[in-house]
């Protein structure tokens, strides 16, 4: 299992990378906004060159699906063995895809849905489709899509990357159907280690060893 934080903030991600489990960062141009990036850094480059020198992982970086040369020209000369390029699943992403993997990148195919997209990719040889399961529960019909998509791909080098994942219950389905690659936010990543049942057999160990270390005392 491989799991990545689903963020761009930076607050986030160093404490979800000092927790040892998460293994690198998945960002978009959403989260990008959303965590006003240009505050803080000059540019893109700055931005991914510190998360790259962070994370032991891949660092994915998503692009326009045309005119994506502005953003890569950021990030010539960082470690490609970390980065993954994002390209939308679209005509016009097929294109940049092709070009950038010609180039030497590893590909993300983003927002999958269906899993004629997944056929596409996977013919492509792109090294992962990202899917977004809440969005497709949304439309009804995630179960049957990710069953699809997982037959597709079963026997490509191309890996499924569940992304949009919300709740635990969803994270143990797609875990169920064998995909290995999950990106979450920080808020379920925090969920991930809670359980009641946890908290309570924790408390009854350390009341007892407590009481066992006690009980040494007293015998000397």
């Amino acid at each position: 299992m491989k799991l990545y934080l689903d963020s761009a903030k930076m607050d986030e991600i160093k404490k979800a990378l000092s927790l040892g489990y998460v293994r690198g960062v998945t960002t978009n141009p959403t989260l990008l906004k959303k965590a006003e990036v240009w505050k803080e850094n000059k540019d893109l480059r700055s931005f991914y060159s510190k998360l790259i020198d962070m994370c032991d992982g891949e660092v994915f970086v998503q692009v326009p699906s045309t005119k994506s040369d502005a953003i890569i020209e950021q990030l010539e000369n960082l470690d490609m063995s970390k980065l993954v390029i994002k390209v939308p699943s679209v005509s016009n992403g097929v294109m940049t895809a092709k070009d950038l993997s010609d180039r030497g990148y590893s590909i993300c195919a983003t927002a999958v849905y269906t899993p004629s997209q997944a056929i596409v990719w996977s013919s492509l040889d792109v090294d992962y489709v990202a899917i977004y399961f809440n969005r497709m529960e949304a439309l009804g019909n995630a179960v049957e899509n990710v069953e699809a998509i997982v037959n597709v791909l079963s026997k490509s080098r191309t890996k499924i990357l569940a992304a949009s994942v919300k709740t635990l219950e969803q994270m143990s389905f797609l875990i169920n159907m064998g995909i290995e690659y999950i990106t979450i936010g920080y808020d379920l990543l925090e969920k991930l280690i809670e359980s009641d049942n946890s908290q309570r057999d924790t408390k009854t160990f350390d009341e007892d060893m407590s009481k066992v270390m006690e009980s040494f005392k007293k015998g000397k």
